[in-house]
């Protein structure tokens, strides 16, 4: 027997212990362990699948997603990049390093890994998505935009494509464009919470309240507990002049996430509007102890202080905005200082 005989019996003794099937079935598994958040097990099973088919490029792929999943970004590289070297033309792995890179804060190499999975595949609707949700976090609007549309060909009938199109559309200004794209993913799919929550709020930068009412409602029937939405709500009411009906839904959100800032933010104001400046400076102290140079909660502290008849400890803050430059709350810090002296010449000319 020649040695290139013995070569080709070699290869097919390797295949021969290779089940197709089983190595199918295991990947399967495995994906289905991830999605359930067993990342773990996930990783046993895709090591399983590896044993069987060392060249397996989607076991591999698979496997250094794990990583990625588990913040071990080099181990997730390694896997990527070794399921390029089997198979070049894999464009998922590119994708997936792609969001790698974007994690580790190289936004151009990771919009090249992105622009590359989709030159390998077309039909990589995760590569374009994430390329143009990349484009839309670094403020390349008109990028993100026609990335979205350019997926929408390929898919279009993609409910959250439409939604995330709108979004980019909401943040150009191009707010009946956006209309549209919502009212397109609701009728492709009426449980899309995301596209009635992003129609509310351009509903409500229309100053439409009774239809961006009726578009939060049914978000937030789809997901109860979404405190976006449900914070969307309370600008609602509060724009409609019903304070109460906002005071319930920020004190709702507060019983789902405590820390939410927002919400605590917002009762503060209403709180001072009330003239309740102990309360309101609870909500402001809980706000900064988790966002320590939060301008808006150091301003609106400030006031209440001074309204608690302790101007040092509102000076000190007000003098930090002034310090901080051109800031809109240093403006406002500014203003308050001449607006205060004047009143207390006033008084003390009276």
């Amino acid at each position: 027997m020649t040695t290139q005989q013995a070569n080709r019996e070699n290869i097919k003794a390797e295949f021969a212990e290779i089940n197709p099937q089983t190595v199918k079935q295991l990947i399967n598994k495995g994906a289905m362990l991830q999605i359930e958040g067993d990342i773990q097990s996930a990783k046993k099973i895709y090591g399983q699948a590896i044993e069987i088919d060392a060249h397996n490029t989607t076991a591999i792929n698979n496997l250094g997603f794990c990583f990625a999943q588990e913040g071990d970004y080099p181990k997730a590289m390694e896997h990527y990049e070794q399921a390029i070297e089997i198979d070049p033309s894999k464009s998922m792995a590119y994708a997936n390093m792609g969001s790698v890179q974007a994690a580790l804060g190289d936004m151009d190499s990771a919009i090249g890994l992105y622009e590359k999975a989709v030159q390998l595949d077309e039909k990589n609707i995760l590569a374009r998505d994430n390329l143009a949700k990349l484009y839309l976090a670094i403020g390349r609007l008109t990028e993100a935009e026609t990335a979205w549309r350019s997926a929408l060909m390929v898919s279009p009938a993609d409910s959250l494509l439409h939604t995330a199109l709108g979004t980019v559309l909401a943040a150009k200004n191009r707010l009946i464009e956006a209309i549209t794209c919502f009212q397109k993913a609701i009728s492709l799919d009426q449980d899309n919470a995301k596209a009635w929550s992003q129609l509310a709020i351009v509903l409500f930068m229309r100053q439409d309240l009774g239809s961006a009412t009726d578009a939060i409602k049914k978000a937030l029937a789809l997901k109860p507990e979404a405190t976006g939405a449900r914070h969307h709500l309370a600008l609602i009411h509060m724009a409609k002049g019903d304070t109460a009906s906002a005071v319930q839904e920020l004190e709702r959100i507060l019983i789902l996430d405590p820390s939410h800032a927002k919400a605590q933010m917002d009762l503060a104001i209403l709180d001072i509007a009330k003239q309740q400046y102990d309360t309101a400076l609870q909500h402001l102290e809980l706000v900064l102890e988790n966002e320590q140079n939060n301008e808006k909660a150091i301003f609106y502290c400030s006031i209440a202080l001074d309204q608690l008849d302790r101007w040092e400890e509102g000076r000190q803050k007000m003098d930090y905005l002034i310090e901080t430059g051109e800031t809109r709350y240093c403006q406002q810090a500014k203003q308050y200082l001449v607006e205060r002296n004047k009143r207390f010449k006033m008084d003390k000319a009276n």
